[in-house]
């Protein structure tokens, strides 16, 4: 069994009375034999040390990101640090970091670190936290997908790292004390857990009816739909996208024949017309177009917290929901982190929650075995 405890801090200038306000709000003494940490902050906390000296005090693996907002059962903000532990006698904890990846390197390093801290264990791990860098040149699915090589398969949860200002070149990875901006962190549960992966994605009153397939693509660069150039698909549709409004649309992706999609994200719009997606989008692939806006995201994260709330015998709740949703829902950004906090700090457990610049999380397939996804727009939960 897993006990999971959080504090939170909002002071950054001073190291000491940071570490002082952490430590007063978990009773360190009643941990177990034991213990791994993810840390959820603002940028400012690397800066200033508030992170490399908390990871310092500790005495188990901590790994974590920089995001744009956090929030646990004590409050939420975009300026404040949150620390969950998450303790056991039965479940070993165990993390690194890789060295700075770019589009070059990034899958012998996903691979060597894989093959580091598995060394460190005696066996496979029954999931994966991991939390990696935006990469321009490279897909976030493939990097999830040379993680999901590398472990064979094993569940992994986690999230591309982001901040405040949607710069993606500020943004920290955090390993043990360590940071950097494009670094892949993993931390190893080797264990009896089971755990369960909630997905809440864009809400089936803003999908589109009438499903399409990809006929032409390449890896995550989408060609053709229904034998038409995407774009002029996407406008017979009714969907014209330019490079303003090109991060504003999700493409719902139905892998497998799957009855639940994954949404992911148009990035970059090509010369050719083709456009850089979230994801891989294999030729044969049903897809539909959806929406995104202030009533689908509340929708949501409702279904989300409902299934959340639905599960009585989890003892940690994780949970990720894309940035995105935290800008559309302008002028009221608040209202998802009010809601979490409302739902969650009635239920009497403890939660932790991240923003995230574009989610890990598994769903499963036909067979009902786990398969590592990537998604963007999602609303995403770990339960142990």
């Amino acid at each position: 069994m897993i006990t999971m405890y959080t504090a939170r801090t909002s002071e950054i200038d001073e190291i000491n009375e940071a570490i002082s306000e952490i430590k007063s709000q978990i009773d360190f003494s009643s941990l177990k034999k034991n213990s791994g940490g993810l840390i959820f902050c603002h940028i400012d906390f690397v800066s200033s040390g508030v992170v490399a000296a908390l990871c310092k005090e500790l005495p188990f693996h901590i790994i974590g990101m920089t995001s744009m907002a956090t929030a646990d059962e004590h409050g939420y903000s975009l300026f404040e640090l949150n620390l969950t532990v998450l303790t056991s006698d039965e479940v070993v904890f165990e993390a690194g970091m890789t060295n700075g990846i770019d589009e070059n390197n990034y899958n012998d390093e996903v691979h060597q670190l894989y093959n580091k801290i598995r060394s460190r264990v005696t066996s496979d791990p029954s999931m994966i936290f991991t939390f990696m860098p935006y990469i321009r040149e490279v897909s976030g699915y493939e990097v999830v997908a040379s993680m999901d090589a590398a472990c064979h398969g094993i569940p992994m949860w986690g999230s591309i790292t982001n901040n405040i200002d949607f710069n993606y070149e500020t943004v920290q990875t955090i390993c043990n004390g360590n940071n950097l901006s494009s670094g892949v962190a993993m931390m190893f549960l080797n264990g009896p857990i089971e755990p369960k992966f909630i997905v809440s994605s864009i809400p089936e009153c803003n999908i589109a009816n009438k499903r399409a397939i990809i006929t032409k693509s390449n890896g995550a660069v989408l060609h053709e739909i229904n034998d038409l150039p995407v774009l002029k698909y996407l406008a017979n549709v009714g969907l014209t996208i330019n490079k303003e409004n090109i991060t504003t649309t999700p493409m719902m992706v139905y892998y497998d024949g799957a009855d639940i999609p994954v949404a992911l994200g148009f990035y970059t719009m090509f010369e050719d017309g083709s456009l850089l997606t979230g994801g891989k989008m294999p030729i044969g692939t049903s897809v539909a177009v959806g929406s995104i806006d202030a009533q689908g995201i509340t929708e949501s994260s409702e279904n989300g917290l409902k299934q959340i709330l639905d599960c009585k015998n989890r003892q940690a709740t994780l949970l990720l929901p894309c940035v995105t949703r935290y800008i559309m829902l302008a002028p009221d950004q608040e209202k998802e982190l009010r809601l979490i906090k409302e739902k969650l700090a009635a239920s009497g457990k403890p939660f932790m929650m991240g923003y995230s610049g574009g989610e890990i999380c598994p769903m499963p397939g036909p067979d009902g075995k786990f398969r590592n996804r990537f998604h963007n727009y999602t609303f995403c939960a770990c339960l142990l």
